[in-house]
């Protein structure tokens, strides 16, 4: 810190061993420096390595030369005002410009504003009647009270830090208390070795203390948010706006700290700057309320200062106007920064819902797609799949023809024998087989489509014993079964009433059955099959399908409830058995299906369904009855 000349009694090096008001305004300023620190960090982060510093040694020297300037004018600005009789300086603006702007550049300009610092400090002790020792020493607190404070910000909240969220300026608070805090015991002690004074070392302690964090939380925030402005650079009309309403600021505290008035010795100064103060934070980024709280604040330093309007009063003692002068200054300066956090916070949240909003109306968009693409998709399939029994049918039929014509030719000509009759006959029996054939197939397809593509709500709601359904699904399946040498049991108790949809819910059984027929014991007839029910507390059932057949390889169980995606396509399967299964289930009946499968070992289908399907209610019939679609 900086020491006055000689003939004070007792001046710290930084001037803090004066009245509280001495810490608040060192505070003050030195919060501003701490903010443009942060600000300036953050582009110096990216000047100092991508051409701001044309060389290695431009840079942090222009730096340190910057520093040390600013430092040495902040620190003779608060010599002015020293309190009575111990001759301590009131404010302390230095001690944010080192702090803020180590904080705004990061750990890369640590050196520069360390160098800075000190050689201020010195210079500015050596002015006065300091020793050479005392001013090191007091230089070496006031550089490591810096270098602390931006290693707390940097530590708990980032080098990406600012001042847009609350939880961030009172961690900025924080930071200045602690750090002054310590580099306070190391002033005052140096202070009580070097130099003869009456002072109590605590009351040293506690100017220090005062001044230096109150000048941070005070300069800081308009150097942090200076340097966000200046990368998320602000509308032209909001610039507009925020010049303005800073002017309006200015010229209203202006009028209420120069204008002595009983109105303002009742109400005083900060009461009358609300009103801009809220407006600036509720309109504008927080740079603007850091900029209009660093010159109210500068303002009534300096009429404090020069004993000028409201803070010169002379009808006040030296004491209280100092005192009215802190508090004036750390009420704008926290009010200021507490509103711009809150009202960032809310345009924060508001632009994330907003952007939520975007976003799920673009999720909703690509779902629909996905949904038309899959629909394409599917009507492709089935036309590829119709396509092969409708050409061989063509193909039969236009052969089936031309055989005719050449029958009835032999038939007129009178050469007609009975071999020729026997060979036509056959001909045809065969030509009608292909045709049923192929025609029952294309009949197939489409009927699967349909059960794809039909609208749920064309399906029958009504109260069923689940059982009772289950059973009458296995009994029309019986014959299947029997020719394929497989058993079919089941375990579920009898009252399980649901209010669903029975038709879909057969389909569903039916086509886990064939798949498990068709494609799990294919290499060895004769397996066997468990369907197994239990309810899930109130709402649900758990319904388990489970066979010991071949199981399914690991790399395509992702893929089992795809549309058209078979194993066996040169065998007949169409894909289409398992792909309705799943859209029955997660849609009409309002459930979850997974597949649980190892080769060799069988496969596991759990379906979990709701006991009262979604869906418009539906005047429940008689449980028992169940229409198997």
């Amino acid at each position: 810190m900086l020491c006055p000349p000689s003939d004070r009694r007792f001046v710290p090096t930084s001037g803090r061993s004066g009245s509280h008001a001495s810490s608040v305004l060192n505070g003050t300023m030195r919060g501003k420096e701490h903010g443009v620190r942060q600000r300036l960090g953050r582009q110096v982060h990216y000047d100092l390595a991508t051409g701001v510093d044309l060389t290695w040694w431009v840079g942090p020297i222009g730096l340190t030369v910057a520093v040390g300037i600013v430092y040495f004018l902040s620190a003779r600005l608060s010599l002015a005002l020293l309190t009575k009789p111990e001759g301590v300086a009131v404010f302390w603006p230095a001690a944010g410009v080192s702090a803020g702007v180590l904080i705004a550049l990061g750990s890369r300009a640590r050196w520069p504003v360390v160098v800075g610092t000190m050689v201020a400090t010195i210079a500015a002790n050596l002015s006065g009647d300091r020793n050479l020792w005392s001013a090191v020493l007091f230089a070496l607190c006031n550089a490591g009270e810096a270098v602390l404070t931006a290693w707390l910000i940097g530590h708990y909240f980032g080098s990406d830090f600012r001042l847009s969220k609350l939880r961030n300026v009172l961690g900025l608070s924080a930071a200045a208390i602690m750090s002054t805090a310590v580099s306070g015991i190391g002033g005052a002690l140096a202070f009580k070795l070097f130099h003869s004074t009456t002072t109590p070392i605590l009351t040293i302690w506690q100017h220090w203390f005062a001044s230096d964090g109150l000048g941070i939380i005070t300069v800081a925030p308009l150097l942090i948010e200076l340097g966000w402005a200046s990368r998320d650079r602000p509308s032209l009309s909001e610039l507009v706006e925020g010049a303005l309403a800073v002017a309006a600021l200015a010229l209203v505290s202006g009028f209420a700290i120069f204008l002595q008035s009983e109105l303002l010795a009742t109400v005083g100064p900060v009461a009358v700057m609300f009103a801009p103060l809220l407006w600036l934070a509720a309109r504008c980024q927080p740079v603007f309320a850091a900029a209009a709280a660093f010159i109210v604040s500068l303002s009534i330093v300096w009429t404090t200062t020069f004993g000028i309007g409201y803070f010169g009063n002379p009808g006040l003692s030296m004491n209280e106007r100092v005192l009215a002068a802190q508090i004036s200054i750390l009420l704008v300066t926290i009010g200021a920064s507490v509103l711009a956090a809150l009202f960032a916070e809310i345009r924060d949240k508001r632009r994330l819902a907003e952007a939520a909003l975007h976003a799920s109306e673009t999720q909703r968009y690509l779902i629909e797609t996905e949904r038309l693409a899959a629909l394409g998709g599917l009507v492709a399939g089935v036309a590829h799949e119709i396509s092969s029994p409708i050409g061989t049918s063509l193909t039969v039929a236009s052969t089936l023809a031309k055989r005719s014509a050449d029958f009835t030719g032999q038939i007129a000509s009178g050469q007609l024998r009975r071999a020729m009759l026997v060979e036509f006959a056959d001909g045809c029996r065969g030509a009608a087989e292909q045709l049923v054939a192929n025609l029952q197939r294309a009949g197939s397809l489409i009927q699967s489509f349909k059960q794809v593509a039909v609208d749920r709500s064309s399906d029958d709601r009504r109260a069923f014993d689940l059982k009772l359904a289950t059973e009458q699904v296995i009994a029309s399946v019986r014959s299947r079964l029997l020719k394929s040498q497989s058993s079919l049991a089941i375990e579920m108790p009898s009252d399980i009433i649901m209010d669903s949809f029975p038709g879909p819910y057969g389909q569903v059984l039916t086509n886990l059955i064939f798949n498990a027929v068709t494609h799990g014991f294919t290499d060895r007839p004769g397996g066997h099959m468990l369907i197994k029910a239990r309810r899930l507390g109130m709402e649900l059932v758990e319904i388990t399908f489970a066979d010991d057949g071949s199981g399914v390889p690991e790399d395509i169980q992702r893929h089992v409830f795809d549309p058209f995606f078979t194993t066996r396509r040169a065998q007949g399967s169409t894909g289409l058995g398992l792909y309705i299964v799943h859209n029955l289930v997660t849609q009409q009946l309002g459930g979850k299906i997974t597949l649980v499968s190892a080769l060799g070992k069988g496969t596991i289908i759990c379906m979990t369904l709701p006991l009262l399907a979604p869906g418009p209610e539906q005047p429940t019939g008689t449980a028992g009855r169940f229409k198997h679609s």
